[in-house]
């Protein structure tokens, strides 16, 4: 139904007049991690998986300080209580009575820090390059990179101090865009396309869900339709019934001219429109992906569980859960085709880890209640932490772990090896040194992490070196609401503040949903330019072979990278996330490479110009009759042949001067290659006289094309340059790079007069073919003769 605008503010004036009362909520009150679950209930799983004994839980029970007396879920806020819980647990790990794991899930959920932290976690952590709050690279008086560009506030929480926003989702139809906003009151839908000028479009009160309401979308190929699902968990904000809800997207406008009403509930109720499924009191919050619909309980009776919605998206079928012990799943995320697997990484809360399972196979015939094979044992289990959410980086290879807990607030995982994860940083946000902010929510989009940090705001790090992320801006959706500049609060280090964000509207929009405040419509804009300025590179090799690299600071580059050829064609990335300028490749070995150095920040890459190593900076184990000057090091350049370009790099001189066979040139084997020299003698290399030479330079009367940058002083009597010079070849039978099309820039160099003594036809020239009258050697078995 299409309304008029005067009838649409009529209808929205009506429902605030109605609904809204006037009372803000204060922060919620939660010193623990049960997530709303009664303390009896919690001990009585563990009981159930043989964890721990009725007299142990009874006694916990007793030591509990709830005021009210029902040991629900604010209990052990004392720290005199707390205290005593962790004394009593000590005392029975040490009696040999509960288990550490036991111990330290306890600990977890009730927040009272870690027990038994590991001296192997404590040595990785203290030998990690950032441990400890981010660097903001912006005026934190202002807000970075960050735009407000609206905002939303149709629910206000009462005054019950139980209901307030939570969950948020976005959803994009034809050129319209929605926010899918949850809050302790019910779900409502908001038209957002013009983030000035929003408005909601439908709300559906709904029951519970004070704390605890999310939503997700699941496309349905077969109908081609969008369909949101809405779960809740808890009874705080009224109700009895927290269920699940799916709603038809498809009623909503997508067209740009012809938007819903303001309140015009275009969805029915009902079947076909939304629907109240059940499923009571099981979404704490909730995930789709690849046709399945993840209830993630934060329960460990539960774990999450999972659904199918292919077969009939109105019906989800159950199809497996992955409760046990500290296996709460509080929350999921799933990515596909991770070298060939779909995967399914699960927040696992008081088992302080991300649990990873392979559920390519999973479909709507899967077999019931069959729990998909786990891949390793997941993240490094962190004591005291609570493993809140997570979020992967786009190219599948760093986790991005949330600790609600507060110990340690943002861990990040390299998990390339899936089954063997590795911790690489814990950071947190910019200001944590002086002010103590939550953590909570957070997700990926490029190379940015947007995270929603309770009273904080929301905060945005460039990833793009997950080493050393940095701080490029933020949104004060709780200290400064109205975005005069001024706080009009405090950081306090209460759950109250933004709750949750969708970065992922094809307008790059992002939703941000605070506590109290409710809805911000931002943009992000870049922080800075890409590395436009490419490093510039300088390449050094010592006596054992290793090369030296070395470049200059590239302006707001993040981290750099290190790339090498063998070739000078094909590179592979040998360095990555560099915060120096330097770099010692220490693998190359004797054979001669290429290089590349790129300066990385969240907007790009600035890529050097390529160096090589093929002039090693040592001296000759056997001292040449004369001393050679060294080769330029440019691409295509052989060390040979001064001013030459031959087909292929100097792969024969690359062997160690101590090889049984061979001879030496500038303290390098020539003849190793021996039945491949002809090969790979191409372009622009001639085959004479059993070597490979290149075109002969300009004779000693002839002047330089170019004229020398500098000249000598005196006319030189050591080594002359040499016409023609053997050029290099290749140690495989592969063929040789191809001649390039240019010639090089680098000017020739000038040949000096011919040196007053040199040696005869048939003499040995062990060092420089130069020496020879002919200035040409022959190699005659494994010596060279002046021919």
């Amino acid at each position: 139904m299409k309304l008029s605008l005067s009838t649409c503010i009529l209808k929205a004036l009506a429902f605030e007049a109605v609904f809204l009362p006037s009372t803000i909520i204060s922060a919620m009150k939660m010193n623990n991690m049960l997530m709303g679950q009664p303390l009896d209930s919690f001990l009585s799983d563990l009981v159930s998986f043989g964890d721990m004994a009725i007299k142990q839980k009874q006694s916990i029970l007793k030591m509990a300080d709830d005021e009210d007396g029902d040991r629900r879920t604010d209990v052990f806020a004392t720290e005199d209580s707390r205290e005593g819980l962790r004394s009593y647990l000590y005392a029975q790990v040490s009696a040999g009575d509960m288990e550490q794991e036991t111990a330290e899930i306890i600990a977890s959920t009730l927040s009272l820090g870690g027990l038994y932290p590991s001296s192997a976690a404590a040595d990785a952590a203290s030998a990690l390059l950032l441990n400890g709050p981010v660097n903001a690279v912006y005026d934190i008086t202002g807000e970075g990179n960050m735009v407000r560009l609206g905002t939303s506030k149709t629910l206000v929480p009462d005054s019950t101090e139980q209901s307030g926003h939570n969950g948020i989702w976005g959803y994009a139809t034809g050129q319209r865009e929605y926010a899918l906003q949850c809050h302790g009151v019910g779900f409502a839908i908001i038209d957002v396309t013009n983030p000035a000028n929003t408005f909601r479009v439908q709300l559906v009160p709904m029951e519970g869900g004070g704390y605890w309401r999310d939503a997700a979308t699941h496309f349905d190929p077969s109908t081609g339709k969008t369909f949101a699902y809405v779960g809740s968990q808890g009874t705080q904000g009224g109700g009895q019934n927290p269920n699940l809800v799916v709603f038809d997207l498809s009623y909503l406008s997508g067209d740009i001219n012809i938007p819903d009403g303001i309140d015009s509930d275009p969805i029915p109720a009902g079947t076909g429109g939304y629907l109240n499924l059940g499923y009571k009191d099981l979404t704490h919050t909730i995930n789709v992906a690849r046709g399945l619909l993840f209830l993630n309980t934060a329960r460990a009776s539960n774990g999450c569980r999972v659904y199918d919605l292919t077969a009939n998206p109105w019906n989800p079928s159950f199809l497996f859960n992955t409760g046990g012990t500290g296996r709460d799943c509080h929350d999921s995320f799933v990515r596909e085709n991770i070298d060939g697997k779909d995967v399914l990484f699960v927040s696992d809360g008081s088992g302080r880890r991300e649990r990873i399972y392979d559920i390519t196979n999973v479909d709507a015939n899967w077999s019931v209640n069959t729990v998909p094979p786990q891949i390793g044992a997941g993240t490094p289990v962190v004591s005291g932490i609570y493993a809140h959410e997570c979020w992967l980086s786009e190219d599948n290879r760093y986790l991005f772990q949330f600790d609600e807990n507060n110990a340690e607030d943002i861990i990040v995982h390299d998990v390339s090896d899936l089954a063997n994860p590795v911790t690489i940083t814990i950071f947190q946000y910019s200001e944590q040194g002086s002010r103590n902010a939550l953590p909570h929510n957070g997700q990926v989009r490029g190379n940015y992490l947007y995270a929603a940090y309770y009273e904080a705001g929301l905060r945005v790090f460039d990833i793009s070196n997950p080493h050393l992320p940095v701080e490029v801006g933020k949104v004060e959706t709780h200290r400064d609401p109205d975005g005069d500049g001024n706080y009009d609060n405090g950081i306090i280090d209460t759950y109250e503040g933004a709750w949750n964000n969708y970065p992922f509207l094809p307008s790059g929009n992002i939703l941000v949903n605070d506590m109290i405040q409710g809805l911000f419509i931002v943009r992000a804009d870049s922080p800075y330019d890409a590395p436009i300025i490419a490093p510039t590179v300088s390449a050094q090799r010592d006596a054992s072979d290793n090369v030296s690299l070395n470049w200059n600071a590239v302006q707001d580059a993040r981290g750099y990278s290190v790339e090498r050829s063998l070739d000078g064609t094909t590179y592979s990335v040998i360095a990555e996330h560099l915060v120096g300028n330097t770099y010692d490749d220490t693998s190359v070995g004797s054979v001669d490479a290429f290089y590349k150095v790129n300066a990385v920040n969240g907007e790009g890459v600035g890529t050097s110009t390529v160096v090589t190593s093929l002039v090693p900076g040592v001296t000759p184990t056997k001292s040449p009759t004369n001393n050679p000057t060294a080769s330029p090091v440019l691409p295509g350049i052989c060390s040979n042949n001064p001013g030459q370009r031959c087909s292929t790099v100097d792969q024969c001189c690359g062997a160690p001067a101590s090889a049984s066979s061979g001879n030496l040139f500038n303290g390098k084997l020539q003849d190793l290659c021996e039945g491949n020299k002809k090969k790979a003698c191409t372009g622009s290399c001639t085959w004479v006289s059993g070597l490979c030479v290149g075109p002969a330079l300009p004779p000693p009367s002839q002047s330089p094309t170019t004229k020398p940058t500098s000249s000598p002083s005196k006319q030189p009597t050591e080594k002359p340059t040499r016409s023609p010079t053997p050029c290099s070849c290749l140690l495989t039978t592969e063929s040789p790079t191809p001649e390039p099309t240019s010639p090089p820039t680098k000017a020739p160099i000038a040949s000096p007069s011919p040196p007053t003594t040199c040696l005869s036809k048939g003499s040995t020239c062990p060092s420089d073919p130069g020496d020879c009258c002919s200035r040409a050697c022959e190699m005659k078995g494994r010596n060279n003769k002046c021919s």
